[in-house]
């Protein structure tokens, strides 16, 4: 089952991606949905798997409390992930509020990596260390835009609190990473939200520098795909 959904997020994820570079805006916005659907399809799949593993084990999934924790605030922050995705694509529907539109995405987007982050403190406690991590990329991302010539206008605040945010949360993955010996879950979710981290970078010259290549749709639109299915297929592995 995981292998033919893995195969319709690949499928679905390629005809957005065609959509999209075609520059067809409402079917790419459907697809944009469907692609997305289907990575929380993978996280519903990775929770039912979980269940049924608890179950054939002889333990009572009541009492993995903390792992049902884990997996129902990664599965809320791939919901957010998929609603902050839409309210971006809106933009291109409403060019006149396009910073409205930007604003209210990265909103939903950062309370989602606030779940990501509370996911991973449950899992190997907060690790105070990510807080610098995210304080060095907002440093970076402050004289990298200075140096790329990238005005972030209005939402500049937005912007840098957002991106300590974020690299606060590719932070933790990494110290879960190797606080768990880099197993299979970790390794997915430290891959998963490095992309996802990667993918926000790429989207700062989309967004502040009109750079509509094919590169930089491509680029910016795989690794955040990609990212937020390896985070949602990490569950499978709890």
């Amino acid at each position: 089952m995981i292998y033919a959904l893995i195969i319709a997020f690949l499928v679905i994820w390629s005809l957005f991606i065609y959509n999209k570079i075609r520059n067809h805006q409402l079917q790419s916005f459907y697809l944009k949905g469907l692609t997305s659907y289907v990575f929380i399809l993978i996280y519903g799949y990775g929770f039912f798997h979980y269940i049924v593993k608890q179950d054939l084990l002889g333990d009572n999934v009541l009492l993995e409390v903390n792992n049902l924790k884990i997996i129902i605030l990664i599965g809320i922050g791939l919901v957010l992930g998929l609603i902050g995705d839409l309210f971006l694509e809106v933009q291109y529907f409403y060019p006149n509020r396009k910073t409205l539109q930007i604003r209210y995405g990265m909103l939903v987007f950062l309370i989602g990596h606030c779940f990501y982050i509370s996911a991973l403190s449950i899992s190997i406690g907060f690790n105070y260390w990510s807080l610098l991590v995210g304080i060095i990329m907002v440093v970076i991302i402050y004289f990298g835009s200075k140096l790329m010539n990238i005005n972030f206008k209005n939402l500049a605040a937005m912007t840098y609190i957002y991106t300590f945010v974020i690299f606060t949360m590719v932070g933790m993955s990494v110290f879960q990473a190797f606080e768990l010996g880099f197993n299979n879950q970790s390794t997915l979710f430290f891959i998963g939200a490095l992309l996802f981290g990667i993918s926000d970078l790429v989207l700062a010259p989309i967004y502040f520098q009109n750079q509509t290549g094919k590169f930089f749709t491509i680029a910016n639109l795989s690794t955040y795909y990609f990212g937020q299915a390896l985070i949602a297929l990490s569950i499978m592995f709890i």
